[in-house]
């Protein structure tokens, strides 16, 4: 990718003007009930931050008419952070009652109700929903492997959208271009931010119909 550290200047000059103490409160919290460990909590601010370097105009393309949904939220990465540090709505998807209820308390302290709505569903039964394909951002770490985070992301973007993945140390190519090919994904870019890694993929083609299965057949069959 080209060199971005102008991007990651900006991102944490954002920071400074939003609380991040707050930020950091929450993740704690959210360690604290099991949701986090420590070590997530302590680095999620600074990981969050890598997911907003899948293309350079991610200052202007996020605006506030722009939707982002985040998948399996869970204790707040990376949704709680980058809904603080953009400017678009966010859907922060859990299916768990009791991380979606430490979602709403997180989303009421940091007064994002206005832009930030939890639902408690499962991915694979709102990608059916009126929000399918109206997604600009799709944003997913820990959710799944690839082939089930893939199947349940695509329907939710818009042509041209992003999918945007942390991927684990080391991995080696996990997104085969003939399992994206049926879901319209394709590879984009991949980069490093302070020691994590991340994969970008662009929705080229709207696939209509059956995408994605029921959420356990698509972990019993990944399309790969």
């Amino acid at each position: 990718m080209k060199d971005q550290t102008w991007i990651v200047v900006w991102l944490f000059n954002l920071l400074n003007e939003i609380t991040e103490n707050k930020l950091q409160k929450i993740l704690n919290e959210a360690a604290l009930e099991g949701y986090l460990t420590q070590s997530a909590a302590d680095n999620g601010i600074s990981h969050s931050l890598g997911f907003l370097l899948f293309k350079p105009e991610t200052k202007t393309s996020l605006t506030p008419e722009t939707l982002a949904v985040d998948l399996g939220t869970g204790g707040g990465l990376p949704g709680i952070v980058l809904s603080a540090l953009t400017e678009c709505k966010w859907f922060l998807l859990d299916r768990k009652k009791r991380r979606s209820e430490f979602l709403q308390w997180a989303v009421k302290e940091l007064e994002l109700t206005r832009k930030v709505t939890v639902i408690e569903e499962d991915a694979a039964n709102f990608a059916h929903s009126n929000y399918r394909h109206k997604a600009s951002l799709v944003t997913a770490r820990s959710f799944a492997v690839p082939g089930v985070t893939a199947e349940c992301a695509a329907p939710l973007l818009i042509s041209g959208g992003y999918l945007v993945v942390s991927e684990p140390p080391h991995s080696v190519d996990r997104w085969p271009v003939s399992g994206l090919d049926k879901l319209g994904l394709k590879k984009d870019a991949h980069w490093e931010h302070n020691s994590a890694s991340f994969q970008s993929l662009i929705l080229n083609d709207v696939i209509e119909g059956k995408f994605p299965r029921k959420f356990s057949s698509i972990e019993k069959s990944p399309l790969f």
